[in-house]
């Protein structure tokens, strides 16, 4: 044991290696393995407003600019289905900015969207600050960001006035699938008419089941996965699990409400985060009284935004860090939780925010025949098998080591030994 013990530490398997996250795999202009069939916005893997607004634009700019594209038979039906230039799946941030540089283009195309437009901006606890990074980038397209959108409710105002109200009306159906139908794709629809398209451009970022933390205890009403109001919380005990920036902003949150916070994170330290929301973090634990408010939105004052409380609204901060942690049970007015030296706490509990994240939808991709990124298909595993079986077999053609390769290939005088050596 102790040589094996060595053997997996010289292969540095103590050290962070990360892993391959699943997402849909794409090219840069976000066209997939199924032709005609583009990936935007988060699901590119990086979750980040302007990137978005970015992808979904220069995914429309490289669908216009296809020559197959451009070549289209501009038929309506097809064997009794509707047939468009595009369909557009998801009316997030970046599919509304596909949908703007669809119209700009003149191209006739219909844009999905299973609950609400802007749904994951919308369902942002209020006052969240938003980060348009990188600041001095001008994403491509027509989606723009002003001095409003440095709160959620203006940024909400702002994408509402530039898309919905500006006629860009998305159909309110979930998409099940996009299948390849000859040179179209079908866009099926189970509550509604399918469609047919030329092209379809899949907008649906994060939107798959949060995750969840696999404890005793978690089905509790007590458990939630996005804060809506902070104020609610007010004079609660409150665990906050998770080491993103949706975890930090809902422990800064609910303390300056006057919450006592507990955050639990998994790793040792912060990698996610923005710098912002560790640094609101790290005063607010220094001191509970900290103004960490960043600058007022120019259009009203917001009494409960993350680090943007007037002072009237103030109540003191407590929060407890607690790296290297993992909850191991949550109880109906406790919740425990594993510290860094492995020594079970049992906090007094009255509500807890599992804010690690959501699954991507990877059902939807599967459905639709997309490869997955670090997941193995059938080829892969065909191919593994090949790859040993030639290993095998040149391991005992080189000597006989077991299996009578070598013994059969000098039997026959194959390869080598149909060589012979050189006479004097």
């Amino acid at each position: 044991m102790g040589l094996i013990a060595r053997y997996t530490r010289w292969l540095h398997t103590q050290w962070p290696a990360g892993h391959v996250e699943k997402l849909p795999v794409c090219r840069e202009d976000g066209s997939t393995n199924i032709p005609g069939l583009y990936i935007v916005g988060d699901l590119t893997g990086v979750p980040l407003l302007k990137f978005a607004v970015d992808k979904g634009s220069r995914a429309v700019q490289a669908i216009v600019g296809d020559p197959a594209f451009a070549r289209r038979n501009k038929i309506k039906h097809h064997h009794g289905n509707r047939v468009v230039d595009l369909v557009i799946v998801g009316a997030g941030v970046s599919g509304m900015a596909a949908a703007l540089e669809a119209r700009k283009h003149k191209l006739d195309f219909e844009i999905f969207e299973a609950s609400e437009p802007f749904s994951t901006v919308v369902n942002f606890p209020k006052g969240k600050p938003i980060y348009t990074y990188p600041q001095d980038m001008v994403p491509a397209g027509q989606l723009r960001f002003s001095e409003r959108s440095k709160f959620k409710e203006g940024l909400v105002e702002e994408l509402r006035a530039q898309t919905l109200q500006a006629g860009i009306t998305p159909q309110i159906a979930r998409v099940d699938r996009v299948v390849r139908r000859g040179r179209l794709l079908e866009v099926v629809v189970p509550q509604g008419e399918s469609l047919l398209a030329h092209r379809v451009v899949v907008g649906i970022g994060r939107s798959g089941n949060f995750r969840k933390l696999g404890v005793p205890g978690e089905a509790l009403d007590k458990v939630y996965n996005r804060l809506h109001d902070p104020k609610d919380f007010a004079g609660q005990d409150v665990l906050v699990v998770g080491g993103g920036d949706s975890a930090l902003e809902t422990a800064i949150a609910t303390a300056q409400c006057g919450a006592n916070v507990t955050l639990s994170y998994r790793k040792a330290q912060f990698s996610r985060p923005k710098p912002q929301n560790i640094d609101k973090l790290n005063v607010l634990r220094a001191d509970p009284m900290a103004n960490v408010q960043v600058e007022e939105p120019s259009s009203e004052r917001v009494t409960t935004a993350v680090g943007g409380f007037t002072e009237e609204a103030r109540r003191p901060a407590s929060i407890r860090l607690m790296r290297s942690s993992r909850v191991k049970e949550i109880r109906p007015q406790h919740a425990v939780i594993t510290n860094e030296k492995g020594i079970d706490e049992t906090l007094p509990n009255d509500v807890v925010f599992a804010m690690i994240g959501r699954e991507p939808p990877l059902d939807f991709f599967r459905r639709s025949g997309l490869r997955i990124r670090g997941q193995w298909r059938p080829a892969t595993w065909v191919g593994l098998l090949l790859f040993m079986a030639f290993c095998v077999f040149l391991y005992h053609w080189k000597a006989d080591l077991g299996l009578p390769i070598n013994a059969w290939f000098k039997q026959h005088h194959w390869f080598p030994f149909n060589f012979t050596a050189p006479s004097n």
